[in-house]
Formats: C-alpha cells, structure tokens, sequence
C-alpha cells in the first residue's frame, strides 16, 4: 500500500460559496504535526521549569528572610553575652576588692582563677554546595554563642564560691566592717592617684600618699566609715586637717579642708557630713586630699571604695 504523497487542506466558509483549499505534500503536513507536537512538548518543559524555578525564588526569598531575622537574634544575644559579662566583670573587681581589704586568702576548695575564654571556635561545615555562606555564618555563630554560655557558666560559679566564702568570713565581723572606709569621701573628678608622681612645685618625683578629689569649694566631704575624731587642725603641708580613727589600725585623713564641722574625741557615723572642701596648706585649687593609713602606714584609699 503506498503513502500519500500528497494532501489536500479546504477551508469551507460558512456563508460564501467558494472554497479554498490548498496541496501539501505528505512530508510538509507530517514535518508540521511534528514541529506542532515538539513546540507543545517544549512549551510544557518551560512552564514546569518556570514553575520550579519561581518556587525557588521563593524559597530564596524565605531563606534571606528568616537568615536576617537569625541574625539580628543572634547579635541580641551577643549583646546580652556581653552585659552578662561586664556584669560580672564588676562582681569579680568587687569581690576582689573585699579580699584585700579583709586579707582573706583562698581556700583549697576554691578554685584558684577565673577560667581563661575559649578560643575562637572552629566548626565542621558540610560540602559548600549543601549550605550557603549565611548558613555557614550562622552555624559559627551558634557555636561561638555556645561556647561563651559555657566560659560565663564557669565564671559565675567560680565568683559565686568566692562571694559564699566572703560572707561566711565577714558575717560575724560586723564591727570590722563598719570600721572599713568604702564609702567615697567626697564627690568629683579623681584627679590625682595613690603612689609616686611630680610634685606640682617642685617637679620632683615623690610618694603621692593619698588620692586627691577636686570639686569647687565648700562641696561636703563625709565620713567613710564609723569611727573617733582624733586630731582636728593645722599641719604643714595639710592645711587644715582632720583624721578619723576607725578602730583596728584603720584611720582616714582629710587635708585642704576649707572648714571642718566636727570636734575631737566625737562620735561619727558612716556617711556623716564632717567637712567642707577647700584649698588650704600647700594646693593647687580646691580639692580633698585623701589617706587611708593601717597602723600608720598609708595604702590606696582605691580598693577600700565601695559605694559612691
């Protein structure tokens, strides 16, 4: 049986008589079928492409997404981190400073140091075809923020062993404790340190045996701690002075006092106004000179400051 070799098209209108009709050759007809047919196919292989890769997009776009919002609660809780340790930071400058003004030594049972910090933490990523860059980012982080909760969780109880053995020391020592000068004396800009340093009239280096506070003159300078007025006047240098005897060897002076507002032998509690500042003896402009000295021998006033 033989193929068609060729075919006929008619095109029939509806209300006009004549028709229209054209002759195609077989090859022609079958070569359009086929070219109709892959066209169709190629259009279905597109939509269903375009459809996944809009999904993608998609997908793309939740992902930026939710890696802005990891992000932005990752570095929330790196600023939490971060006061949480400045926190104890200070807990730690507290404790220390209430073991040199207790002489409390450590104990065997508790732990010698601060723990050091963990080094930067390394991860093992998966194959960088599996997980993008901000993936990768945020794994690290994760792992870091990990690490830090664990350092801090070390350095809180180590500072909380130390604390637990301050108050069992100190909680019978009452009278001890309300003889220590914590109490900032006056208030202002420290302006000069304990220790060696030039003399503002001489040039010459020598022992500083105090710290020295400036504000304008007559600010209130107040007791550190309780205690005995002791000496009430005038001594070279000094100007007018006044010292505070604090019981176990513990005794505060205060120099260039412009007035002093309480009298020998008189009783005085923490925080009692008992001077005024000034600019008398040798000074350089109103400011409170002041010395801690134990059993006579003057110490930074600095660590025993507890409280403004």
């Amino acid at each position: 049986m033989k193929k068609n070799r060729f075919y006929t098209l008619m095109l029939i209108p509806e209300k006009t008589s004549k028709v229209r009709k054209w002759i195609l050759p077989g090859w022609v007809l079958r070569s359009g079928i086929f070219i109709a047919v892959m066209a169709i196919f190629l259009f279905g292989i597109m939509l269903v492409d375009y459809g996944f890769v809009m999904n993608q997009i998609n997908e793309i776009k939740d992902l930026r997404h939710k890696n802005r919002t990891l992000t932005q609660k990752v570095q929330i809780y790196k600023n939490k981190l971060g006061s949480v340790e400045d926190t104890l930071d200070r807990i730690e400058t507290f404790s220390t400073r209430l073991k040199i003004i207790t002489n409390m030594e450590d104990k065997e049972t508790l732990a010698e140091s601060i723990p050091e910090p963990p080094a930067e933490a390394k991860i093992n990523i998966p194959s960088k075809k599996k997980t993008s860059p901000q993936q990768r980012e945020l794994a690290q982080n994760k792992l870091r923020i990990n690490n830090e909760l664990s350092f801090l969780q070390q350095k809180s109880l180590v500072i909380e062993q130390r604390v637990q053995d301050l108050y069992e020391l100190l909680f019978d020592q009452k009278a001890f404790l309300a003889a220590l000068p914590t109490r900032k004396p006056s208030q202002g800009v420290f302006t000069s340190g304990f220790g060696v340093r030039k003399s503002p009239y001489s040039g010459k280096s020598r022992m500083h045996e105090g710290i020295d506070i400036a504000n304008r003159s007559g600010t209130t300078i107040v007791s550190p701690a309780f205690g005995v007025v002791d000496y009430v006047g005038l001594k070279p240098g000094y100007g007018r002075v006044l010292v505070i005897n604090h019981g176990f060897g513990v005794e505060t002076w205060f120099a260039h006092t412009r007035k002093i507002l309480v009298k020998p032998r008189q009783n005085i509690i923490r925080g009692q106004k008992i001077a005024l500042m000034g600019n008398t003896g040798r000074s350089t402009g109103p400011h409170l000179h002041y010395e801690v000295r134990i059993y006579g021998i003057p110490v930074d006033p600095l660590p025993y400051i507890l409280e403004d």
